[in-house]
């Protein structure tokens, strides 16, 4: 079984979250830095299997300040041996998808090999609304078709310029929103001419983007998933691994079986549980007490931050009505958090498994506004005594 970290990133404790413009802060970064490579090697030392990092910009309130994940990878890796890192994930319509390629398959170099990638089409217009502008691209879930038409096909559209990059010499590619390379490019280096370099008559025809990624043919890719079936059918399509956050149980099993039937009439044979990752809350103590304070400290970020956004509507219970409450008691009768000893835990993890044959487990955590001391515990506890008592 396999077992990631996911973090939003705080810049303050739960106490000071929401009481002004911290991701300003300076030194509260840095501290945040120093905390999360601790908590990094933690990990690393404790069998988690990786550490995924979100993409947010310009959240100056200090909830998310992860605005350039790779550089964090690239980052931690230098100081864990064998922990893999990742994102939940690049916001495609955010980059130029040639910068995004080349960037990646340097952080691969850079991580050993140890890199994955999470893709994402976006759901903050504050990020996407201004950092696509370029293509016209605004967020997914916008509810008004036009908008969430052009930011797939943007995704789509971009994601086939990384796989071209990752995978071909030199190639060409002319799409909706991009053309490459450009027509009418002169290029009249006789070095290049000789080498068949992609020029012809002093003219760029084909480029090819360099380095190659370490891994073949590229990192392992993630994607998360709410309820789209377009996205589990472009999941299963490319053969990226959907991590959701849904906690029915119906849900979660058609999820399993849809993405194993898509796989396979895709050409990539998959077995129910393959290809899925299940997210949830996650915090342990060395008693429940424990386990219920951590849980509450994060709830700075899931409840007043997340909940902005809709997350909790994911976990409303059968028959409930009106607003989904944002509280912690919520998410644990949803089961959409995890909470309490070591024991406790690892049965809710193997009860999961065995009702839906899931091999990899996505918790997220909320560094920064859980105390340092208690994101450790949270990490070392559950690696020492669930991941390495728990059944392969």
């Amino acid at each position: 079984m396999r077992f990631s970290l996911f973090y939003p990133v705080a810049v303050a404790g739960a106490a000071e979250l929401g009481t002004g413009l911290l991701g300003l802060d300076r030194q509260r970064y840095q501290t945040t830095i120093n905390e999360l490579r601790e908590q990094a090697i933690c990990a690393d030392e404790s069998g988690w299997t990786s550490l995924m990092l979100a993409e947010h910009h310009f959240e100056v309130e200090g909830y998310q300040v992860t605005p350039n994940p790779l550089l964090l990878n690239v980052y931690l890796a230098q100081h864990t041996t064998r922990l893999r890192h990742g994102q939940m994930g690049l916001v495609l319509p955010n980059w130029n998808p040639l910068r995004l390629a080349e960037d990646i398959a340097l952080a691969d170099h850079m991580t050993g090999g140890r890199l994955d990638i999470g893709l994402s089409r976006g759901y903050q217009n504050r990020s996407v609304g201004v950092l696509g502008q370029h293509y016209g691209a605004n967020v997914a879930g916008s509810g008004k078709a036009e908008v969430e038409a052009r930011n797939r096909r943007v995704f789509e559209e971009w994601f086939e310029v990384l796989r071209r990059a990752w995978t071909e010499d030199l190639w060409s590619y002319q799409g909706e929103f991009i053309e490459i390379p450009v027509p009418g490019l002169e290029w009249p280096h006789p070095v290049s001419a000789r080498l068949g370099a992609g020029v012809e008559d002093g003219e760029i025809r084909q480029i090819a983007v360099v380095p190659k990624p370490l891994q073949t043919p590229h990192p392992p890719l993630f994607t998360t998933l709410t309820q789209s079936a377009a996205t589990l059918d472009w999941a299963a399509k490319v053969g990226s691994t959907v991590v959701t956050i849904a906690t029915d149980q119906e849900m979660l099993r058609g999820i399993v079986q849809g993405y194993a039937d898509l796989a396979t009439g895709y050409g990539r044979p998959t077995l129910p549980g393959e290809g899925v990752a299940i997210c949830r809350g996650i915090a342990v103590g060395r008693t429940h007490e424990e386990a219920w304070e951590t849980a509450r400290q994060g709830m700075s970020i899931t409840a007043d931050w997340l909940g902005g956004f809709g997350f909790f509507e994911a976990w409303r219970l059968p028959g409930q009505e009106g607003p989904v409450p944002r509280t912690l008691e919520q998410m644990a009768a949803a089961g959409a958090m995890l909470v309490g000893t070591p024991d406790e835990v690892g049965e809710q993890v193997e009860r999961l498994r065995d009702e839906l044959g899931v091999q990899h487990f996505v918790f997220m955590a909320a560094a920064g506004a859980t105390e340092h001391a208690r994101m450790l515990d949270t990490i070392q506890l559950f690696g020492e005594h669930v991941i390495a008592g728990v059944p392969v």
